[in-house]
């Protein structure tokens, strides 16, 4: 079953529409990606999951293969966007969980609170009534 957090699914904009469909079998023949060619729109859907693969990697085979993408700079900033944040995620996963240190700093405020009559009014004003 594929982990959400992992499995990613990019829209990336190709420079020519004629593009699309050889990148696509570009993509298509390494084993964990898979790519869907949309020419009318000039984009190209890929699909990975993190481990194996990220989006730096995946525009590194495309731009070796001689494909360029759309130059808008939005969407320049966004792939950049995208692929720190994979770098980061990457990173995350190979860090080991930290522990929880809540639950400890509770159970030792709670040790360390007195139990019991918390009522604070001097014995003598509880008497008077």
């Amino acid at each position: 079953m594929l982990d959400p957090e992992r499995f990613k699914c990019r829209t990336l904009h190709l420079a020519r529409a004629q593009d699309t469909e050889p990148a696509a079998r570009l993509l298509h023949d390494e084993p964990g990606l898979t790519a869907l060619a949309l020419p009318p729109y000039r984009r190209l859907l890929v699909s990975y999951t993190l481990p194996e693969h990220t989006l730096t990697e995946v525009l590194q085979r495309l731009h070796s293969a001689g494909f360029e993408l759309d130059r808008h700079s939005w969407l320049r900033w966004r792939l950049a966007l995208i692929a720190y944040g994979e770098d980061v995620q990457l990173h995350n996963l190979t860090e080991p969980a930290a522990p929880d240190r809540s639950r400890a700093a509770f159970s030792t405020l709670y040790q360390h609170h007195q139990h019991g009559d918390r009522d604070e009014t001097p014995e003598e004003w509880r008497l008077y009534r």
